[in-house]
């Protein structure tokens, strides 16, 4: 409960964050920013070597393990460093702006710090004890965000966004230690074994991320910094719900599968259920976020951020489906077969390239955000059939697993699209308070009334009834 809490507040700061900056910038300095990180991550997802997770899949690690994974992970800052900068000066003259120089340089400075983090702040994950990741993440968030806010009040500058971003950085290495006090060493004793596990994770890693950076590297240079920050804002509030509801779930599986991986049945048995509790995580808020996003934008950001209502909405449906192949990268993981990854990221790279660019050459951005609703229903069943392959698991029991939550889910955007067509000339703020407590009410119900008349079977369902009643159980004991 205290990992979830920390979680929760971590999570509520970094959205606060956001639409405090949203209101003191503007949409063009989010897309400036975003031009740099995206250089960013294409080069930290090529150059990933996944050395946390090569030392959890081993069975146990050493002292120089940890040396060699954290003199790897120097040597791979230092040479995302030097890329970065050396990339500046093309990307500025690429995209007729000499701000990205500087951001570069300081987003440069950012990785070599990074680098310097503990490595046995992985032992954490091996014992499947995150409540200190949890408070590192909530210590880095509070740093950033007090230091963003900060500088964005008294300067209304883009480097409230790059200066937050390191401030972060910095406090995160420095809790690193403080919490698990280490003292590591150079040594190279075993880079074999670590890039045997780390090779094709890589490769995985940097096809994954170029391409879902493709659309914004499109974005910007198509029609500018300006849309790219609407499509970024917009993109980022869509995933937030997602991606923190299914977070506590997700951070399990990669150790949970690695631990499974000679007990093919109860193997299994794990990739179902979690599968279950991801798609039903992830539905209500991603598509309840949606329906009720044109308000929501609208209320807290203002008109000059219409634009990223709509991607907002289209991109919350979006990303609550996805939650269907959360758990195969793990699985996958789990079991060693990280070359099957990178195959998988490489064939969806010519599915969602071309459907990216042809979208935004025909419709713009609302040519966009159709081309990632199919290019995601693609990669989906892409996922769902790497699934069958190395668990044995047919399409139809992936399927079976979650139907209730989908039901669930469509009765839910009927009740609160159908209310909201009645409160249309009501405030955002009336709106918001009406639509959100339909919505909850018309999933769980449907949820449980699905539940029911299917005879109690195992699932989520179940699981959350069992939360209920050891949340109980922990306030009863609870003394006065």
């Amino acid at each position: 409960m205290w990992t979830a809490g920390g979680r929760v507040v971590s999570n509520l700061l970094g959205v606060a964050s956001m639409l405090a900056l949203a209101r003191m910038l503007s949409p063009a300095d989010f897309g400036l920013v975003t031009l740099a990180t995206i250089v960013l991550s294409i080069i930290a997802a090529i150059t990933e070597l996944s050395l946390s997770s090569a030392l959890i899949q081993h069975k146990s690690p050493q002292r120089e393990h940890y040396n060699t994974a954290w003199t790897l992970n120097m040597l791979r800052a230092a040479a995302i460093a030097v890329l970065l900068v050396s990339a500046g000066y093309p990307v500025a003259w690429s995209y007729q702006d000499d701000r990205l120089i500087g951001i570069f340089f300081a987003l440069g400075g950012g990785a070599l710090i990074s680098g310097l983090v503990n490595p046995r702040l992985v032992d954490f994950r091996r014992r499947l004890s995150f409540h200190q990741e949890i408070f590192i993440d909530l210590i880095n968030r509070v740093v950033g965000v007090v230091v963003a806010v900060v500088i964005a009040l008294i300067f209304r500058s883009y480097w409230a966004l790059v200066i937050g971003t390191l401030a972060s950085q910095v406090a995160g290495v420095i809790m690193s230690y403080v919490l698990l006090p280490y003292l590591p060493r150079i040594s190279f004793a075993h880079w074999r074994n670590l890039f045997s596990f780390s090779g094709w994770v890589a490769l995985s890693s940097g096809l994954n991320e170029l391409n879902w950076r493709a659309d914004q590297l499109a974005l910007g240079a198509m029609l500018g910094a300006g849309p790219l920050g609407q499509y970024t804002v917009g993109d980022k509030l869509a995933s937030l719900p997602v991606r923190e509801t299914t977070a506590p779930i997700a951070g399990l599986l990669f150790p949970v599968f690695a631990r499974l991986q000679d007990d093919p049945e109860r193997l299994r048995h794990a990739f179902l259920r979690s599968q279950g509790l991801l798609v039903a995580a992830a539905l209500p808020v991603g598509i309840g976020f949606a329906l009720v996003a044109e308000p929501f934008v609208s209320m807290v950001l203002g008109p000059a951020w219409s634009s990223a209502a709509l991607v907002a909405q289209v991109l919350g449906a979006v990303f609550a489906i996805i939650a269907f192949k959360m758990p195969v990268t793990p699985l996958a993981m789990g079991l060693g077969c990280t070359r099957s990854l990178f195959q998988l990221d490489l064939a969806f790279i010519f599915v969602r390239f071309p459907l990216i660019f042809a979208g935004l050459v025909w419709g713009g951005l609302v040519g966009l955000l159709f081309a990632r609703c199919i290019s995601a229903a693609i990669g989906i069943l892409m996922y769902v059939f790497l699934a069958r392959r190395l668990t044995g698991v047919s399409v139809r029991a992936q399927l079976l697993a979650c139907w209730r939550s989908i039901v669930a889910a469509l009765v839910m955007a009927g009740c609160v699209w159908g209310v909201g067509l009645m409160i249309t000339d009501r405030s955002e703020s009336l709106q918001l308070a009406i639509m959100i407590p339909i919505g909850g009410i018309g999933y769980f119900g449907a949820s449980f009334v699905l539940w029911l008349a299917s005879g109690k079977p195992a699932g989520p369902e179940r699981e959350a009834l069992d939360l209920l009643q050891f949340v109980r159980r922990g306030e009863f004991r609870t003394p006065a």
